[in-house]
């Protein structure tokens, strides 16, 4: 057992815990994306997008999701105009719904994101100098100790989906909407990657732990590309995408 509780026991529990961390560390250059995800056996929240329409969205987005797009048009029931941009009375989601959501998780979710960044930035520190001391301090991002509030990067993932659920839900369509199977897919895929990268701290793996962490970044960022679209400034800041200097 070791002294550093990272997530739950060691490496050896968390792929007993977690069966899919076996298939991912012998994935070359930590394709992670390629993973068998065991039918969202172990994911934050089972239907997402990956789940509901038997295929997984891009490692990473690299712009908003377009209403129009026949790649993501999940249900077939909301296309609207040329342009992409949202118009139909199914994907409407008021501002008295949107504010108190904000309010309630964009916090957290942001510092959970920073502290994310955080993370990247001791896991290079790891990798420059093989230092203990720096193992420790990227150990202290995804250590959950028992009666203890867990670390805000753990913390948010459950706040990323229930933000999602609220910010993406009209009241006018019986349904999940696209977007939000695509935002928990991603939120589902960061949750993933954490786990990752405390069985690769756990391990003293470093290039694993950055090609997780890698992984992360990109599932972060994607899942904001996708609830930025509905952040206005009358409900609050946009999240920014996570990077290191």
């Amino acid at each position: 057992w070791s002294v550093l509780p990272v997530l739950i026991g060691t490496a050896t529990s968390q792929v007993a815990l977690h069966p899919e961390l076996a298939l991912a560390e012998t994935l070359p250059g930590g394709e992670y994306e390629n993973r068998d995800r065991r039918s969202n056996k172990d994911a934050i929240i089972r239907e997402d997008y990956y789940y509901m329409m038997g295929k997984a969205p891009p490692r990473s987005l690299n712009g908003p999701l377009r209403m129009d797009d026949p790649q993501w048009n999940a249900f077939g029931s909301c296309e609207t105009t040329e342009s992409g941009s949202s118009s139909n009375s199914c994907t409407y989601v008021s501002l008295k719904q949107r504010i108190p959501a904000y309010s309630k998780y964009g916090f957290n979710i942001a510092l959970g994101a920073k502290e994310y960044t955080l993370l990247g930035k001791s896991l290079y520190e790891v990798a420059n100098s093989k230092s203990e001391q720096s193992w420790q301090t990227a150990a202290s991002y995804v250590q959950v100790r028992p009666q203890t509030p867990p670390p805000p990067c753990i913390d948010a993932l459950l706040k990323m989906v229930l933000f999602a659920s609220a910010m993406l839900t009209s009241p006018n369509y019986n349904g999940p909407s696209r977007e939000l199977l695509v935002a928990r897919f991603y939120a589902n895929e960061a949750s993933f990657a954490t786990k990752e990268i405390a069985a690769a701290i756990e391990a003293r793996d470093i290039s694993r732990a950055i090609a997780a962490w890698e992984f992360g970044k990109d599932s972060w960022n994607s899942y904001f590309q996708v609830v930025n679209g509905k952040i206005s400034p009358k409900v609050g800041d946009k999240f920014e995408p996570i990077q290191l200097a």
